[in-house]
């Protein structure tokens, strides 16, 4: 047998050997080229699911966005409310002048009508937010579709004063609301963040071990590539010296 005959056959499998992590290397995949076809399948689901929870990521957002916004309209009512109060208090005061209860009418009235026209009017993507009745709104939470409620507020009755007379007692029920409402809003944004972070969680690990199942590592490929190529180069040096030797015999014979 030809001296050259085994070194050749272990040349050609070496090619296809650089062959395969070749096309390892320039596609990123290790499916192509004998990769495991059982992982790639794994890892296409598991990076399915990561790509999941992150769009639950995106939509729990949404939802702390919308919860943040009535969250600031709250804080401002709470303010104006408490405003409406100390005016109604200081109504009470019998020393007032004809000026004074004047002003003071002035500003309940403005303070209200500011009041009632924010719980009107408050959008967040053209919602309203807020309302003298419930709000509530569904937002996803998981991957399986499934949905979960907040709610901005229980209602927040209007003000609609005409002077500063009793305009605190109307404050105080106002107040009442506001902060029924807060604790709503605070509730549902300690729920939103968690889910967020449970997605958040999920995804990165989902989308990691996808990444370990279908991609190639290219620090492992090129180590590969390199010791093939140099084994490549010696098959090679073998088997044109084995001709050589073979051409050789031939003369010698002749």
């Amino acid at each position: 047998m030809s001296l050259a005959i085994y070194p050749a056959i272990k040349l050609g499998e070496n090619q296809e050997k650089i062959r395969r992590s070749i096309s390892r290397l320039t596609t990123g995949l290790n499916i192509l080229a004998g990769g495991t076809s059982g992982d790639f399948a794994e890892g296409l689901s598991l990076n399915a699911e990561g790509k999941s929870n992150q769009k639950v990521i995106s939509t729990t957002k949404v939802g702390l966005d919308l919860l943040k916004t009535a969250e600031s309209a709250l804080v401002e009512l709470a303010a104006l409310a408490t405003r409406l109060r100390e005016i109604g208090i200081a109504d009470t005061n019998s020393s007032n002048s004809a000026s004074d209860t004047a002003a003071l009418n002035a500003e309940a009235i403005a303070v209200s009508d500011t009041i009632d026209d924010i719980v009107s009017t408050a959008k967040f993507h053209n919602l309203a937010l807020l309302s003298t009745s419930d709000r509530t709104f569904a937002t996803v939470k998981d991957v399986d579709g499934n949905t979960t409620t907040i709610k901005t507020t229980a209602g927040i009755a209007a003000t609609n004063i005409s002077d500063a007379t009793n305009s605190n007692t109307t404050a105080d029920t106002a107040i009442g609301e506001i902060q029924t409402s807060l604790g709503h809003v605070a509730g549902h944004i300690n729920s939103l963040d968690a889910y967020q972070n449970t997605a958040n969680a999920l995804a990165s690990i989902e989308l990691e071990s996808a990444a370990k199942l279908m991609d190639t590592n290219f620090a492992l490929e090129t180590a590969k590539l390199m010791k093939k190529t140099l084994i490549q180069k010696y098959a090679t040096s073998m088997v044109s010296k084995a001709n050589e030797i073979e051409e050789n015999k031939k003369l010698l014979i002749l």
